[in-house]
């Protein structure tokens, strides 16, 4: 692409990386992210491990990238910050004290990251064919999780539309749903304002990462 040859004042990066673990700070070591992965994952070979700082939720993201693309993109863009999926979806809900899950869709897989008490539950990425395939996951999760279909909050994000299948599954079953909107200091160019919100509100997110 055209654009990834120009210069930039600034450049992010998200990585949607679901072999990912998040780990509490105080029990956090550098030399045992590897460790961590494979016991959760499998061992992997070629793949490049990335530990990233939380803010606000006293804990480290820890994952692993292939190493061709890591590097491709380290060389890319010398200066840039990255991020994987799962610290975005965090950013700014350091407060959040209820039952939440925060949802990211894209065309076949969403990424959803779960709080309870301000607590850190559940970061994970699914891949779905049909929307019963999403409601299966979520209503899993909260049968897993102990979590109360008629109290938890889902903020929606990305690829999903109101009279779509998909939220018409959800709506059947979820009492608390809401479309993320894009905080005040983001404008949409005229070219995207035809779009809901919703659409760009993880990567107004990842955007804001950097400022």
């Amino acid at each position: 692409m055209e654009s990834l040859n120009n210069r930039y004042y600034q450049t992010a990066i998200g990585y949607d990386s679901n072999e990912s673990v998040q780990i509490p700070s105080v029990v956090y070591k550098y030399e045992d992210g590897q460790l961590n992965l494979d016991a959760t994952f499998g061992k992997s070979v070629h793949t490049t491990v990335v530990s990233e700082n939380v803010p606000g939720w006293n804990l480290y993201n820890v994952y692993r990238l292939p190493s061709s693309l890591h590097s491709a993109i380290s060389w890319k863009f010398l200066s840039a910050k990255s991020w994987s999926v799962y610290s975005v979806l965090l950013k700014g809900q350091a407060s959040q004290n209820d039952e939440a899950m925060i949802i990211d869709f894209k065309t076949d897989e969403f990424s959803v990251v779960i709080l309870k008490n301000n607590k850190l539950l559940l970061a994970k990425t699914f891949s779905y064919t049909s929307p019963e395939d999403v409601l299966y996951y979520l209503l899993k999760c909260c049968q897993q999780l102990n979590l109360s279909q008629q109290t938890i909050k889902l903020s929606l994000a990305g690829l999903i539309e109101k009279d779509s299948a998909v939220y018409r599954e959800l709506y059947k079953y979820f009492i608390n749903l809401e479309f993320e909107s894009l905080s005040a200091e983001v404008k949409l160019s005229e070219a995207l304002i035809v779009h809901p919100e919703h659409y760009f509100s993880s990567i107004s997110k990842l955007a804001a990462c950097v400022l």
